[in-house]
């Protein structure tokens, strides 16, 4: 009997006490992931602009490679004067020039440039080689975001439900009763302490 009411007396110390600080981790919680929730629309946005940047890449490109077909007909059908024949095959070649190196642009722009050989940077960003991020990471990014949005998510629903359990054996008066929902109480808190420091870990990862 002596012991029951140890136990009791024990865990009515303790059981606000784990619900006190469940409830200030829960806060913390749902303070990254709203930050890192708004960080996943900040690089989706990011993302998006990549692969319009790299269409219209791939749309100039096009267009330039219509350009040399067609001069190349008209140098193969005769239909360019003699006289022109040099200006015009030269013209073929910047043009083709000009092809390779939207390609190029292309391929920075989709992997990123951390991801090609540093010679095959080619595309400026204020100025400066090699700082592309290619539409491909973002993709990566927005991967890890979302899973650890989900991490985050699930921890807030674990530390709720902690507190539910915890605010019930407060006001359980069996001691049994008491210890038994102490220990779901601990047990879900600290699962979920688990999965928010595992989403914490997964969003860090990301740099936007």
């Amino acid at each position: 009997m002596k012991s029951w009411m140890r136990l009791k007396y024990h865990l009515e110390v303790a059981m606000p006490l784990t619900i006190a600080i469940f409830a200030a981790v829960l806060a913390i919680n749902d303070l990254f992931a709203g930050k890192y929730g708004s960080d996943e629309i900040k690089v989706s946005n990011m993302r998006n602009n990549s692969y319009q940047w790299y269409q219209s890449k791939g749309i100039k490109s096009t267009i330039v490679e219509g350009q040399v077909d067609l001069l190349q007909v008209l140098l193969g059908s005769g239909s360019i004067a003699a006289d022109k024949r040099e200006d015009m095959q030269k013209l073929v070649g910047q043009l083709q020039a000009k092809v390779r190196k939207y390609e190029r642009e292309k391929t920075e722009i989709l992997m990123g440039s951390r991801q090609i050989p540093e010679d095959q940077w080619i595309q400026p960003t204020d100025g400066k080689l090699g700082l592309i991020v290619g539409a491909k990471e973002y993709d990566g990014y927005l991967e890890s975001l979302d899973s650890a949005g989900n991490f985050f998510d699930i921890a807030s629903m674990l530390f709720q439900l902690c507190l539910v359990t915890g605010s019930v054996g407060i006001i359980i008066s069996r001691p049994a009763m008491k210890w038994a929902f102490f220990q779901f109480t601990v047990f879900t808190g600290a699962v979920g302490l688990f999965l928010s420091a595992g989403g914490l870990w997964m969003a860090s990862l990301v740099v936007v």
